[in-house]
């Protein structure tokens, strides 16, 4: 299981070329996922990060994308390693250990005009347990129901809502999952990979608590429970 909340490129210098300038590349770190980036079928997006850092995740999210290489530089501005994006998922995330990086630089192509979300640069907190969790998919729409079962309402969305378990935590990576929370509160959208070995299945969940953290303390680990929504 991740947990990716500290986005680099906040504090970063971003630049993108064929950018449409209504839909600056700025908006790829905006808390609202719709409010996007546009440019044309391929932009070259460079962050340079305001430090030399080491990287674990690159998630890309609400994208119509066709292909994205990463490549990560040196204070040097010597390439240090490169990935390559599985694009086939709406929320397109890639996991490993990139060390002394001063600058990003995503390759980005689309048979139509590129529109993307969310873009995520920085670590993610990664828990070898499996969570327990109870995920469904849950409706906003307003609805009003006459006595013979004849419905009329308004139109909401569909996201995923429940409540996550994480048992055995070491007192290290339960205070890592408490800072979130400082972090982040109930407003801030943040991404959380309950299945990060295989998204065939179910992809990376964007969105917020939506409670407090239960905090469970046993001898052989602590164990933590909270609410989280889907930013839809």
């Amino acid at each position: 299981m991740r947990i990716s909340y500290d986005n680099l490129l906040k504090t970063s210098t971003l630049t993108a070329t064929n950018e449409n300038a209504n839909y600056p590349i700025e908006n790829v770190f905006h808390r609202w996922q719709r409010k996007t980036f546009k440019a044309t079928t391929t932009s070259v997006i460079t962050a340079i990060l305001d430090d030399v850092v080491s990287l674990s995740s690159v998630i890309l999210d609400y994208h119509n994308l066709t292909s994205c290489s990463v490549a990560f530089y040196d204070y040097a501005d010597v390439l240090i390693d490169t990935w390559v994006m599985d694009v086939s998922y709406n929320c397109s995330a890639q996991y490993g250990t990139v060390v002394d990086v001063a600058k990003v630089v995503l390759t980005c192509e689309s048979i139509v005009d590129i529109e993307i979300g969310t873009i995520f640069v920085g670590q993610s907190l990664y828990f070898p347990i499996q969570a327990n969790q109870d995920i469904p998919l849950k409706s906003s729409d307003v609805v009003s129901v006459s006595s013979d079962r004849q419905t009329s309402g308004r139109k909401g969305s569909v996201t995923r809502a429940g409540t996550i378990t994480i048992p055995l935590l070491t007192s290290t990576q339960r205070k890592s999952i408490e800072e979130v929370f400082y972090e982040m509160g109930l407003i801030e959208p943040f991404f959380i990979d309950l299945w990060d070995t295989s998204h065939t299945d179910f992809e990376p969940l964007y969105g917020t608590f939506t409670s407090e953290i239960s905090v469970t303390h046993m001898e052989e680990g602590d164990t933590i429970s909270f609410s989280f929504e889907e930013a839809n």
